[in-house]
């Protein structure tokens, strides 16, 4: 029975070979599955490690172009019902304290 080390060494082979499993198992003497399987075994026990590539190389920053969503539904504007019977219709954006000025005049009590 081959070991893990000689199993290394033959998906080592057949990755340089750039021959198919089918093929380099058919010359070498055992079955295409025993070379997936072992191919995955290794790199699974393999620790993760970045890339060579990543690090010698600076980050690269793409461009970021940001967009309104033209999909996108519009709020409604709030209603608020005073107890006067007044309404006060507020758009999205409003300014707070102008907002607060306009109810505290819409609430006052005025001879009509």
């Amino acid at each position: 029975m081959a070991t893990r080390a000689e199993w290394a060494d033959r998906v080592e082979r057949w990755e340089r070979s750039g021959l198919s499993a089918e093929k380099f198992a058919r010359r070498e003497g055992y079955k295409p599955k025993q070379l997936y399987w072992w191919r995955w075994k290794l790199r699974a026990d393999r620790p993760s490690q970045p890339s060579p590539s990543s690090l010698t190389e600076a980050p690269r920053f793409l461009p970021v172009h940001v967009v309104t969503d033209a999909s996108a539904v519009a709020p409604e504007p709030i209603e608020i019902a005073l107890p006067n019977g007044r309404v006060v219709r507020v758009r999205p954006g409003f300014d707070p304290a102008t907002l607060e000025r306009v109810l505290a005049l819409a609430a006052e009590e005025t001879p009509c």
